[in-house]
């Protein structure tokens, strides 16, 4: 699919204009109730064919439930006006007026369906309804597993690749939502005047409703985030592949979601590279909602640690003041004396009470550092390692070496005169017959003849090396 399909168009083109104006009213908990279990029923069984007379039972029955006392209040305020006993008939052209449903002929019935973009909307009201608490092993389960999908058939699991996205799109809105809202509830919570209505506020808008379902597993053993790695590996993999990328563009052109595969290689990469942007930002997100959890968390602790002795220390002298203050024959203007601006009801019973300048830190005794002869055995091994280093690092004074020794004053030399006896004539004459001469190019020239050399180490094609100065004299 294009990215730059839809450009121009309003971000609400495609609805309704008048379908928010349920919500506006004095009736809008009412449309908003009876939307959500129109949803459910009848239009949320599939295969079911609603017609107008099943609609209108279904609103009938939800008044019934509702209470038509509060009903006919909702709809009177908001200047609906409808027949004795047909609210649900006013409740549902107000439904059809506003957008919400749409009425069509199939036959000699009239059927009723949400508007598409009407369902939608209406869906994903429901879903930021219900779906705060969500599973976050799930989400990065479903988005690997697509992703396993497409690397092992491109073809014809190509498809996987646009839901692998939107899936990973999705699980980063979510983590904003959660950070967001965890923001907002942490206000509300700070905002509490009493310990009481803090310690409600904090189990009704936090606990209940905003902790993630496996939030807990986050930095466990079987945190959902350890498959994050292979989701990369993965995206990574499929994008540094031309002839994957190009399967799975004919894939989509298959699948109907592209005209051809080379307009439909572009959205594929801008998809894939979604997927590992994402995953690789993630600890940002979940850093910010780690962050905000202590802090709540840390405030509720602080109450409950605090709220005991608040309530045994100081309530009796509050008391025992406020009875005081109501015996005084005070006025508004009089003044009180006060001695000090802080009275303890206790002395001190300790220097711990007073303030003590910080003890000087004891200086740090001078030592001499004692430095051990190296391990014998361990001087040997990295003698071994030098060895060994220098006998298999080919230099272009070796390999001069090399070639002049099998010339010998010579203009050229074919394969057959050099020799291999050891591991390092071994790899000399490898390197020749690989990779070539390197910096000896300029004296030396190397031409592959038709033939096979053999020796006891390796067979390999013919050649003669020849020195410059003689090929060009």
């Amino acid at each position: 699919m294009d990215s730059t399909r839809g450009e121009g168009r309003p971000l609400f083109g495609s609805v309704p204009s008048g379908l928010f104006r349920v919500f506006s009213g004095s009736a809008r908990h009412f449309y908003a109730d009876l939307l959500a279990h129109l949803a459910d029923d009848p239009f949320g069984h599939a295969g079911e064919v609603a017609t107008r007379k099943r609609v209108f039972d279904s609103v009938a029955e939800f008044i019934d439930r509702r209470g038509r006392a509060e009903v006919v209040e909702a709809l009177t305020s908001e200047g609906t006006c409808y027949a004795p006993g047909q609210s649900y008939v006013a409740a549902y052209n107000r439904l059809v007026e506003t957008g919400w449903l749409v009425e069509y002929r199939d036959r000699y019935r009239r059927v009723v369906d949400f508007d598409p973009a009407a369902r939608l909307v209406l869906h994903t009201l429901l879903d930021i309804q219900k779906g705060r608490v969500r599973s976050y092993g799930g989400a990065v389960l479903n988005v690997l597993t697509l992703l396993q999908s497409v690397e092992d058939d491109r073809f014809k699991r190509a498809l996987n690749v646009r839901e692998a996205a939107l899936s990973a799109r999705g699980f980063m809105n979510h983590l904003r939502t959660v950070a967001g809202t965890m923001r907002r509830v942490e206000a509300l919570i700070m905002a509490q005047p009493t310990a009481a209505a803090l310690v409600r506020r904090f189990v009704t808008d936090f606990i209940e409703s905003l902790v993630v379902q496996d939030y807990r597993n986050l930095h466990a053993r079987e945190s959902p985030y350890r498959f994050r790695g292979k989701i990369l590996e993965t995206g990574e993999s499929l994008l540094a592949d031309d002839k994957a990328i190009d399967e799975i563009a004919y894939g989509w052109v298959s699948g109907g979601i592209a005209k051809d595969a080379a307009s439909a290689r572009d959205p594929i990469i801008a998809d894939l590279r979604e997927i590992i942007r994402v995953f690789a930002g993630i600890d940002d997100h979940v850093q910010d909602i780690e962050t905000t959890t202590f802090r709540i968390e840390r405030r509720m602790t602080n109450v409950v640690r605090f709220s005991d002795r608040m309530a045994t220390v100081s309530t009796d002298r509050i008391l025992r003041a406020m009875e005081l203050m109501r015996g005084a024959r005070l006025v508004e203007d009089d003044e009180v004396e006060v001695r000090t601006r802080l009275q303890l009801a206790t002395l001190p019973i300790s220097a711990k009470q007073f303030y003590m300048l910080p003890r000087r830190r004891a200086e740090v005794p001078e030592r001499e550092i004692e430095l051990q002869a190296p391990d014998p055995a361990l001087l040997a091994y990295m003698a071994a390692l030098d060895e060994f280093e220098s006998r298999v690092t080919i230099t272009p004074e070796r390999l001069e070496r090399y070639v002049e020794a099998t010339l010998a004053g010579a203009a050229e030399a074919p394969a057959a005169a050099f020799q291999v006896h050891d591991v390092e004539q071994f790899l000399l004459f490898e390197r020749l017959h690989e990779v070539g001469l390197g910096e000896l190019s300029e004296r030396y020239e190397l031409e592959s003849v038709d033939g096979v050399v053999a020796n006891g180490w390796v067979e390999r094609q013919a050649f003669v090396l020849r020195r410059r100065e003689a090929a060009h004299g």
